[in-house]
Parts: C-alpha cells; structure tokens; sequence
C-alpha cells in the first residue's frame, strides 16, 4: 500500500485532483524564528509526481500491518515408485520412480499486499534486500515439476 501511494495509484489518492495546502511552514528566513510564515499555498497532486513521495503523506510508520496470519501450501509431492517384478524384466534398472511436485499452491491470508513473505532482493522491484518491506513485488509463482527416477 505504501509502494502504491507513493505512486499515485492507491485508493488512498483517488482525490488527487484536489487541491490541498501542505502543512507547515514557508522557507522565507523566519521558519525558525517565534512568528514563521504559515503555509497556506495549493498544491494539486496530479500535477506534482513526486507529491506522495516527499509531502509526507506516505509516512512509512502509517502503513505497518500487525498480527498478519496465513496459511500456505508450499510443496506437495506425488510419486510412485514401480514395482521390482516389472523392473526385472527391463534387465537394466534396479529401481525407478515417477514423481509430480507442485509448490507454491495457494496461500490464506489476511495481509493486504500479495504476499506477507516478502523479501525486497530483487533490483527490478526496488528492493535493498530486506525481507519484510513490500516493494510490490510479487509472490512465488505455482510451481509444477514432473520427472522420473532410475537407478542403474
């Protein structure tokens, strides 16, 4: 939420047409004096890109979510391994299995991004490398892997 905010695209910043006065005071010589100058100048967020990103309405402090829960089915794995009678007439493999592996197959949760494992490792999403900060990336994708095993 705070990634989509900061860009303009959440619900959050719907009224960004809007004009609003950002509080505070001017930089005139008297910010740090007894009387500084009030700001009282509009600004409209649609025509300011860098708006969300440095008014200060995208504290990050506002957009940390508490007792997140999820339930997750991470690896399931289906194999069947053949028989030694049907082995034996092969002459040439002592064992041999099959096996469907699928990861990543849903997720239950309550956290309002994609997923609440995030890990910011990847440059394309703006990621330093912190696992718990949602750069909007994206959660793992399902995963299907099938293959057979022989032993010689």
């Amino acid at each position: 939420e705070h990634y989509l905010t900061q860009r303009g695209l959440s619900m959050r910043t719907l009224d960004r047409e809007k004009p609003v006065v950002v509080a505070g005071v001017l930089r005139d010589g008297l910010e740090n004096t007894a009387t500084p100058t009030v700001n009282t100048i509009q600004v409209i967020p649609y025509n300011n890109n860098n708006f969300y990103a440095t008014s200060g309405a995208t504290a990050e402090e506002d957009f940390i979510e508490k007792d997140i829960n999820w339930v997750r089915l991470k690896d399931v794995t289906l194999s069947y391994a053949f028989s030694n009678r049907l082995l034996d007439r092969t002459k040439v493999f002592k064992s041999a299995s099959a096996f469907v592996t699928a990861t990543d197959l849903f997720i239950i949760t309550n956290y309002s991004g994609l997923d609440p494992v995030v890990n910011g490792n990847s440059a394309a999403v703006g990621g330093s490398g912190a696992t718990g900060y949602d750069f909007g990336n994206f959660p793992f994708p399902v995963g299907i892997n099938v293959g057979i095993k022989f032993g010689l």
